[in-house]
């Protein structure tokens, strides 16, 4: 049992502090993260600002320390652009990332600001450019590392006490953080709405390796480019029904994902619409998605089923999430003057 956690911590040690590839942080309700998934979504929305959460819980089914996933972000349109149509908007979003038994955390704060420009005269058409910047800090709880020169090899057990002369390791490491994205929205017409955009992340390619071993290949690592191309379209089938399919499309450092999605919404009032539907990342899981648009407040529930290799071990079980965003909207109300009407005689 010791030497099979040996290799297991062995495992995650690589996988997580930085001598492989990492993965990016994803959600499967993605459009339900803005400003994690293109800066340029900051306030494209109608109304005064837009306050949300997301959270993820990734394969606590079959590992103790399972990785996890909040993320909380306000965002508003503030002022008026250079011409009558355009606007501005900005935000801030705040993520912290676990990532199995070392505990790996990547956690910071991004400030998002984003520039919609009209192209036509009613403003049907908009290209939106974002950017977003911001420190982030990776960090792991370096008591729970276990290297195979901490066995003592004569009597075959593990020494807790050794010190590893494998690699020494930084408590933390901050790196600047910047994202840049392109948007572009359509009002087709009044039953269809086109969205697409293209997001690339770690621009400046930061130094965040936690490694110190002497050699500049690994203490050296930079953060790798993410880009990310999305899109999604909501019709209007009639006054009860609408279909919303939606697709993501990322890429980083040679590993590719794409997912694609279908929501279908029912409209039992004019207030309430319930929203239900599947999703398909290709190679890795199955998508379940419900949720509720409630006024200006929207709520989702999405939970994964594994489908890769990984099955054997997660039993087909995967991912959690929860999500939420409310709308406020305060309008000022028109001044109206007085007039005194005399009667004519």
């Amino acid at each position: 049992m010791k030497l099979l956690r040996l290799l297991f911590c062995s495992f995650m040690l690589m996988l997580t502090v930085g001598w492989v590839k990492a993965q990016d942080i994803h959600f499967t309700m993605y459009n339900m993260s803005p400003l994690t998934l293109n800066p340029a979504l900051a306030g494209s929305f109608y109304g005064t600002a837009r306050i949300g959460a997301i959270y993820r819980d990734q394969w606590a089914s079959f590992i103790d320390d399972q990785f996890t996933t909040p993320a909380f972000y306000i965002d508003a349109p503030i002022v008026r652009g250079f011409r009558k149509n355009d606007w501005v908007g900005i935000g801030i979003v705040t993520v912290n990332d676990k990532a199995g038994s070392l505990n790996l955390r990547n956690q910071g704060t991004l400030i998002t600001a984003a520039y919609h420009a009209a192209l036509d005269k009613r403003g049907k058409n908009v290209l939106t450019l974002g950017v977003q910047a911001g420190s982030m800090t990776r960090r792991f709880d370096q008591r729970k590392l276990i290297l195979g020169d901490q066995f003592e090899v004569n009597g075959g057990s593990f020494g807790p006490t050794l010190q590893s002369q494998d690699a020494s390791f930084a408590e933390k490491k901050s790196y600047l953080d910047v994202n840049a994205g392109l948007l572009f929205r359509s009002a087709v017409d009044e039953n269809n709405t086109v969205e697409v955009g293209l997001a690339v992340g770690h621009i400046p390619q930061s130094g965040y390796s936690l490694l110190s071993t002497g050699r500049g290949d690994l203490d050296d690592k930079k953060r790798p480019i993410t880009i990310n191309a999305h899109g999604r379209w909501k019709r209007q089938v009639n006054e009860q029904w609408s279909i919303t399919p939606s697709f993501l499309a990322q890429t980083t450092t040679g590993t590719f994902e794409i997912g694609l999605q279908g929501l279908a919404g029912y409209q039992i009032n004019d207030d309430i619409e319930l929203l239900a539907g599947p999703g398909f990342r290709v190679g890795d899981a199955v998508e379940l998605m419900i949720g509720a648009q409630i006024n200006d407040l929207r709520v989702g529930l999405a939970y994964d089923f594994n489908v890769s290799s990984l099955s054997t071990a997660t039993n087909s079980l995967g991912g959690f999430e929860l999500a939420a965003y409310y709308i406020i909207k305060i309008f000022q109300k028109p001044t109206v003057k007085q007039a005194i009407i005399c009667p004519e005689f």
